[in-house]
């Protein structure tokens, strides 16, 4: 087969069977101003504990740093997005929150398994090239490269935007050697829309379009290793792994077209309100593995998720920022 027409029509076909809600190709390298800005984030500390985002000479913004002679990326996205506007519920005391990415399966798997499917095709349409999936397990400016392959367009609360999903989006890549037809970029704007900045109760984003990670609730949840403040707790309360606030308010979720990819959608695997001794009860690291297997929640481990939890559904009472969880 050509690369031509034909082949973007059956690339996105075969997308759309593997569950995924648009496709677009990128050039290897995005634009300079990504790099910057990422350069002036990492040079303000907002990456907080996050050290793996600092590591010195890694090019996130050159596909080359995952694959050497990469010419382009192919970039896809699932949706995760709830039917209508997104639920904002009531939290009782002994309940906590959990981000909507991590209701169901962990992506990460299952988008390798789906995209299996689609590199095999490629590699038998387009021989003599090298190929690979990436599903937020290598250092590339997902976002960026979204941007550049016309998926939607990089909100002020710094998610990609959809035009026919909203925000509710999660991200893979195939970086191949094969120089392949772009997309361009599709134009789109917040306006003069501050709902995120406003609705952040850490005032993590500012009005420049940036999060600054350390005042991140999803940061504190999941990447964040030294115990919070009581301050830093109540503030994050009820959310025990991520936050969906910033995402809950904009605008572009209220109306999205597709259904959630099989794997993902609420309830599951988890609600997005759950007691809190769903997370509690395991008492030990190996029941917690088999009782969350193949979920996100794994990432942070046992020890760290309880931490969570407990000062999530108000169970911490004098504020320590290091229950006892032995």
């Amino acid at each position: 087969m050509e690369i031509d027409s034909t082949f973007r029509e059956e690339l996105e076909q075969r997308s759309v069977a593997a569950g995924f809600c648009a496709v677009g190709i990128a050039p290897a390298q995005v634009e300079d101003a990504h790099r910057l800005r990422l350069a002036q984030w990492l040079s303000a500390d907002m990456h907080g504990e996050m050290g793996y985002m600092a590591r010195p000479n890694i090019d996130r913004s050159n596909a080359e740093t995952v694959l050497p002679g990469a010419k382009s990326v192919i970039v896809f996205a699932a949706s995760y997005a709830p039917p209508g506007p997104p639920p904002r519920p009531e939290i009782a005391t002994g309940f906590v929150r959990i981000a909507r990415y991590a209701l169901g399966k962990d992506y990460h798997e299952v988008f390798r398994e789906r995209l299996a499917q689609v590199e095999t095709w490629l590699r038998e349409t387009i021989p003599g090239h090298e190929w690979r999936i990436i599903t937020d397990s290598a250092p590339l400016l997902e976002r960026s490269f979204a941007e550049a392959a016309g998926l939607g367009f990089i909100g002020r609360n710094t998610m990609l935007i959809t035009p026919t999903v909203g925000s509710f989006v999660l991200l893979a890549e195939i970086v191949t050697t094969a120089e392949l037809p772009r997309d361009r970029p599709r134009p789109g704007t917040c306006g003069t829309c501050t709902r995120c900045i406003t609705a952040c109760p850490t005032q993590a984003i500012t009005a420049g379009g940036v999060v600054d990670a350390r005042l991140c609730i999803s940061y504190t949840t999941i990447e964040r290793r030294s115990p919070p403040s009581p301050a830093e707790q109540a503030a994050a309360a009820p959310w025990a792994f991520g936050c969906d606030i910033c995402q809950d308010v904009c605008p572009y979720n209220n109306h999205p077209k597709y259904e959630p990819m099989e794997e993902l959608p609420e309830g599951l695997m988890l609600n997005a309100v759950e007691p809190a001794s769903t997370f509690l009860e395991p008492t030990s690291n190996s029941q917690f593995e088999r009782r969350f297997a193949g979920n996100p929640v794994l990432r942070p481990g046992r020890t760290r998720v309880q931490r969570n939890v407990k000062w999530a559904a108000r169970l911490e009472k004098n504020g320590n920022p290091e229950p006892d969880l032995d």
